[in-house]
């Protein structure tokens, strides 16, 4: 195979045309920066997509379950390092992604003969303000790009097909960004994003400027239907990890068992 570079490329080709039919069903995740720090919210599924890294690190990730335990695992590992041959303070979303994670997706996407890791992720780290928050996006074959400081404000969606996710920055990038000024503005914001990347008839999509949140998205047992988690602004200045799970008063899921 090593004599045979076309046919090499062949395969690396075939690999990446699998993994993006394997994620293709996979629910998205949003993630959101506001006032009270950052939001990311995911449809619930059986295995969590929403995970604490470090004191002011979260991920969000698609894919196989396996896998994305795999990349935690990693991610978490990296961050301790960094933290203890360094400082807390130098653990950064930069060098977690750059110098822990995009090397070993790099390695195990190459590695033709064995399976392929299933993984999209975006990893957000808690500024000091929501102009100092970042995320970065991470594919399975180890690239990876920073998120642009407006996009975090009007929202990341981690899509299982990369269409989507470069049409939601198109047509997001002439709206504004939603108030942020509280848990309940961010996860209402997020759950419309969730909603309009669940549309199913591509030719009849509704732009996102048009779009309102459909009112079966929007009313009862939000709670059950969702997964969220948060990097919490008022948590890290405390001094105390930042990764939260705000409660449902406080996204304004209340009232709703009935």
């Amino acid at each position: 195979m090593i004599e045979e570079p076309y046919r090499w490329l062949e395969a690396v080709q075939n690999r990446r045309e699998y993994i993006e039919d394997q994620l293709r069903g996979a629910a998205p995740v949003v993630a959101v920066s506001g006032e009270p720090g950052i939001l990311l919210l995911a449809g619930k599924a059986p295995t969590p997509k929403i995970f604490e890294i470090y004191d002011h690190l979260a991920l969000g990730a698609v894919g196989h379950p396996a896998d994305l335990e795999k990349i935690r695992q990693t991610a978490i590992e990296a961050a301790h390092v960094e933290g203890f041959s360094r400082s807390r303070a130098d653990v950064n979303a930069r060098r977690i992604v750059s110098y822990g994670l995009a090397g070993a997706l790099k390695s195990a996407f190459e590695q033709i003969f064995a399976a392929p890791l299933l993984f999209r992720g975006v990893l957000v780290e808690l500024g000091s303000s929501p102009a100092a928050d970042q995320g970065w996006l991470l594919e399975y074959d180890g690239a990876y790009a920073g998120v642009e400081r407006e996009q975090m404000l009007r929202g990341v969606l981690l899509g299982a097909r990369k269409d989507l996710s470069s049409r939601w920055r198109e047509e997001s990038r002439t709206s504004l960004p939603p108030s942020g000024k509280s848990w309940k503005d961010l996860a209402l914001h997020a759950a419309r994003v969730l909603a309009w990347s669940a549309q199913e008839d591509e030719g009849k999509r509704v732009p996102w400027a048009e779009f309102t949140l459909p009112k079966e998205s929007g009313d009862r047992n939000r709670n059950e239907r969702f997964e969220v988690g948060a990097l919490s602004r008022e948590a890290a200045a405390a001094g105390i990890p930042a990764f939260l799970v705000p409660e449902p008063e406080q996204l304004g899921w209340v009232g709703e068992k009935e």
